[in-house]
């Protein structure tokens, strides 16, 4: 009788013993994904304002530029993907390729003080006269984002600087002149096969500053440009009069 009492014991025991190693592995992992989940909760800097799910910055872009909304709306779910970049298939299309600021791929990476998508012109532009005129794949958006936050070519509360225009582009390998303040210049330096990058005043393509694209010119003299807040107006030819009575600064490119 005894005997069967001790193994009775026994038994008891080894299933209180089974039964806390059990508990402590299922703490284990609650505390792992608690941390994990703390960490994916954190990937928006505290020092950006948020408005529920939202950086307040994201909806008054969204509220100006109605074509950036589904980007903005996909924030809370996509914000902690951090996908690979690649543009290879973009490159590969030839010519000069488009790029969205506020492409998913990229466009909710930290950029300066804000989101790329909502400030990320500038990197943005030249990334695509990289990528157009050497067609080195490794510049995009977020690769020359992060080399002009690396070296001062983001001024807080106002976006890139000129600087990057000029001395950041040469760090990348490109070769950077200037353009004639003209129409005839413009075209000139396009026909030449060179690129440019203006820097726009408020007007046509935005409230503030922006930069863009010029791409190439038709036998008629108007000129292709690549936005990179506008795939419309990257549809469209312009004027060149018209784009200098907004430009403020041009920068001419070539490889």
């Amino acid at each position: 009788m005894d005997i069967r009492k001790n193994r009775k014991k026994r038994g008891r025991g080894r299933r209180r013993r089974l039964l806390f190693l059990v508990l402590g592995a299922v703490l284990v992992i609650a505390a792992v994904f608690a941390v994990r989940s703390r960490k994916k909760q954190s990937t928006v800097p505290a020092w950006i304002p948020m408005e529920g799910e939202y950086p307040v910055s994201m909806l008054e872009f969204m509220e100006k530029y109605p074509q950036a909304t589904d980007f903005v709306m996909a924030f809370p779910e996509k914000k902690d993907l951090h996908p690979k970049i690649d543009i290879t298939e973009d490159v590969r299309q030839g010519g000069v390729p488009l790029f969205l600021q506020w492409d998913e791929r990229w466009g909710y990476e930290i950029y300066g003080d804000d989101f790329l998508g909502v400030n990320g012109c500038g990197p943005t532009s030249l990334s695509m006269v990289q990528c157009g005129l050497s067609g080195d794949t490794k510049w995009n958006p977020y690769e020359v984002a992060k080399m002009a936050d690396e070296n001062g070519y983001y001024v807080s509360g106002v976006g890139s600087s000129w600087e990057l225009m000029d001395a950041g582009a040469r760090q990348m390998g490109l070769q950077v002149s200037e353009v004639p303040f003209s129409a005839e210049g413009i075209v000139d330096t396009l026909r030449s096969g060179r690129l440019i990058i203006c820097s726009m005043g408020p007007g046509e393509f935005t409230y503030s500053g922006h930069f863009v694209v010029l791409t190439g010119v038709d036998d008629d003299g108007r000129i292709f440009l690549n936005d990179s807040n506008s795939r419309e107006r990257s549809q469209q030819t312009w004027d060149a009069d018209y784009l200098l009575s907004q430009a403020v600064a041009m920068w001419a490119y070539s490889y």
